[in-house]
């Protein structure tokens, strides 16, 4: 029977939730970074030259190949740029019209829908052939008009190409292009180019404070591409000699279509006449790994000429901290970072079936065990068996957490990365579950404690100091996607919300014996740190997830609390993640554009009038996602779990309806991840991925918990039940 007496521990819970709120959002936005909701702005304009190429990677930076690059290198600021556009795979022309347009765009409209697997990307259906740069005839580019269709057409590009160009031209500033590439970047909005040149001279520097040159395409044919590192860096050697002092040179590689995600390429930046040896960073990516994106080089152009900007995807390159290494390891240390383009894509999704295979076929054999065993078909002596497959049980619940902790060891700076990758992967897995396995709690919510609780500590760190483990994670690998920088994404989302409720149910079930309040407190407290902590722009700077997790945290506990559900209870329920996303986007929105999140860019864009085209780009990805094979399977296997829980005995499996009389919090813990996980589905552009990864993440501890608690060889003392509100 549901109680009637929580309404004053429900109160109290608003009264905490309020205050804290205020004081968070007081503290940690108005107070140090409130200011009026303006453009960026640079201290004072200077003089700025670009020398794009495709395909220059930290590989190609030798002494020897390049010695004017590898001299800069010892001065200057130095990164690696993710360079990908709306396509897979990066043409030039897509990496020069993503740079005019400050947004991820596209050269071709031959592509198809998305893909279900990335809702996010674009499918091209089958290998991409790079179309020509566009000339420039008569100062104007001569596929402009095609460029700008492409734009409006093709799902997952909504950048319009000449933003650059208007920017510079409306503050007077003028633009010197010298290639094709160059002239796609600068050209206005009509494809229109004022200052044009085919080929580099000395003169041309001092013509505009801002020069763009179009380097050209490195061949992957070893005797060609040897040749145009040494044009290109005569041509580095020959800007160097002819700028000023205090100007501004940057080096990058702007494309390249040699993979899918493009490997990560050079970035540098070196401020003639001074010497400031450090790494590379923006905004837009917050330092990961020393990674910035290619629309942080508009920002970049923007701000070193002295004009201000909104509304694009970037954020001007700063530099990070000092960088006391040599020459060599640092570009040793670039080319070791640049190996996540090639690990994670290559052998990523080889290792990661591996890693999720094993453990299903294992977890298939505990669950025929345990069918045996209720038959009489598997004698009782025989635990055997039974043993290995909770252990595989185990292993599978650890390997997701392992997934992010084995970024800690920096796999990819060791000569075998895959191996290290793997076999870290599968030993801290196998430390978890034998931690889980042997410690001496002796409940129902032994494995969940554990598992659970390391899950929530090391991801609740994590996203405190910035999210480290994410960007070399399989798990979490944004800055090799090119799509999330920093912050939690939505798988990781997903573990962390299971790891959120199911360790809150586990925490306050031992609580209710000395009273409900103590229940409620740990309760609103877990999952309320863990709302912080996944929606904060500071922190995990989750916007779908926001919306989904509250709802979550805050109908457990209110059935924690034993409230009373009716419709319009629930109703309100869902409502509290919409609230909390549009405050928190909100004070996003009031800090000066330069520090926005991708929150406060959203809402700048809906107050701008452009956030239709990427609602609909948002739309179109959840679409895909929920109407795929692999959607309607990952929805069919989330509702099939969602109606276990609510009928366990129904459905023939008894033993989950003994651990639910044994824990019964357990029940409304995992009925609020069905609705974190539903709504997450609804919300987000991965759709049903994160259904089905609730799923994933959620089966094995269910599995192991039913295994041990039904098979263990003597009554063990359960907590005494307590009647909560059903859902």
């Amino acid at each position: 029977m549901p109680l009637s007496r929580p309404r004053a521990p429900v109160r109290l819970l608003v009264r905490v939730l309020l205050v804290g709120a205020v004081l968070v959002a007081g503290g940690a936005v108005i107070g140090p970074t409130l200011g009026p909701a303006v453009a960026a702005t640079s201290a004072a304009p200077v003089p700025v030259v670009l020398v794009g190429a495709t395909g220059l990677r930290w590989t190609d930076i030798t002494e020897t190949a390049t010695p004017t690059v590898w001299r800069l290198v010892a001065s200057s600021s130095v990164g690696s740029t993710q360079v990908r556009s709306a396509r897979p795979v990066t043409c030039p022309a897509d990496g020069w019209l993503t740079l005019s347009a400050g947004i991820k765009a596209t050269a071709s409209a031959a592509v198809g829908g998305r893909d279900p697997l990335n809702p996010g990307q674009v499918d091209t259906g089958g290998p991409i052939s790079c179309e020509p740069m566009a000339s420039v005839v008569q100062g104007r580019v001569a596929q402009w008009e095609s460029y700008l269709q492409v734009q409006r057409e093709v799902e997952g590009a909504y950048g319009t190409p000449g933003t650059l160009g208007d920017l510079l031209a409306g503050a007077g500033v003028c633009a010197t292009a010298v290639g094709p590439g160059a002239a796609v970047a600068l050209a206005d909005g009509t494809g229109s180019i004022a200052r044009y040149h085919d080929r580099w001279s000395t003169g041309l520097i001092d013509d505009c404070p801002v020069t763009v040159v179009d380097a050209g395409a490195l061949s992957e044919s070893l005797d060609l591409r040897s040749e145009q590192l040494a044009t290109l860096d005569a041509l580095v050697a020959d800007i160097a000699a002819s700028a000023a002092s205090g100007a501004h040179v940057l080096v990058a590689g702007v494309a390249d279509p040699s993979g899918s995600p493009p490997p990560l390429q050079v970035g540098l930046e070196q401020v003639l006449g001074r010497r400031s040896p450090s790494w590379l960073t923006s905004e837009s990516t917050r330092g990961q790994l020393g990674i910035v994106a290619l629309t942080d080089l508009t920002a970049t152009l923007l701000t070193r000429a002295g004009v201000t900007y909104d509304g694009i995807d970037g954020a001007p390159w700063a530099p990070d901290g000092e960088r006391d290494l040599t020459t060599a390891q640092t570009v040793e240390d670039r080319r070791d970072v640049g190996q996540l383009s090639d690990v994670i894509p290559a052998d990523g999704p080889v290792l990661g079936a591996w890693l999720a295979t094993a453990p299903i076929l294992v977890l298939a054999g505990a669950l025929l065990v345990l069918i045996a065993r209720r038959r009489g078909y598997w004698r009782a002596d025989r635990p055997g068996l039974t043993r290995v497959a909770l252990g595989a049980a185990l292993f599978a619940a650890a390997v997701p957490t392992a997934l992010y902790l084995v970024t800690a060891v920096r796999w990819w700076e060791h000569d075998h990365p895959t191996l290290v990758l793997g076999a870290g992967t599968v030993a801290v897995a196998v430390g978890l579950a034998a931690l889980s396995a042997f410690v001496p709690i002796r409940a129902p919510w032994r494995f969940v404690v554990v598992l659970c609780g390391v899950t929530y500590a090391a991801l609740t760190v994590d996203g405190l100091i910035g999210t480290p483990l994410q960007a070399g994670s399989l798990l979490g690998a944004g800055p090799v996607y090119g799509g999330r920088f920093y912050g939690f994404g939505n798988v990781t989302f997903t573990v962390y919300a299971t790891a959120t409720l199911l360790l809150a149910a586990a925490a306050a079930q031992p609580l209710l014996r000395h009273g409900r309040r103590l229940a409620v407190a740990a309760t609103a407290g877990i999952g309320g740190l863990a709302v912080v902590v996944d929606g904060w722009p500071s922190f995990g700077a989750d916007f779908g997830g926001l919306i989904a997790l509250v709802p979550g945290v805050v109908l457990l506990t209110s059935l924690v609390a034993g409230v009373r559900l009716s419709y319009a209870r629930i109703a309100v329920v869902g409502l509290t993640g919409l609230v909390a996303v549009a405050l928190v986007a909100w004070l996003d929105y009031l800090r000066p554009a330069d520090n926005r999140s991708h929150m406060g860019r959203f809402v700048a864009r809906v107050l701008d009038g452009d956030a239709g085209d990427l609602l609909s780009n948002k739309l179109q990805a959840l679409t895909a996602s929920l109407t795929s094979p692999l959607g309607w399977a990952e929805l069919l296997g989330f509702g099939l779990m969602t109606a276990l829980v609510i009928r366990p005995r129904t459905l023939g499996v008894p033993e989950l309806d003994a651990v639910f009389a044994a824990w019964p919090l357990l029940r409304p813990g995992l009925l609020s991840l069905a609705v974190t996980c539903g709504i997450g589905s609804l919300v987000n552009d991965s759709g049903a991925l994160i259904a089905g990864l609730g799923v994933i993440t959620t089966a094995p501890l269910l599995i192991a918990t039913c295994a041990w608690w039904t098979t263990r060889p003597a009554p063990l003392p359960v907590a005494e039940p307590v009647a909560v509100a059903p859902a």
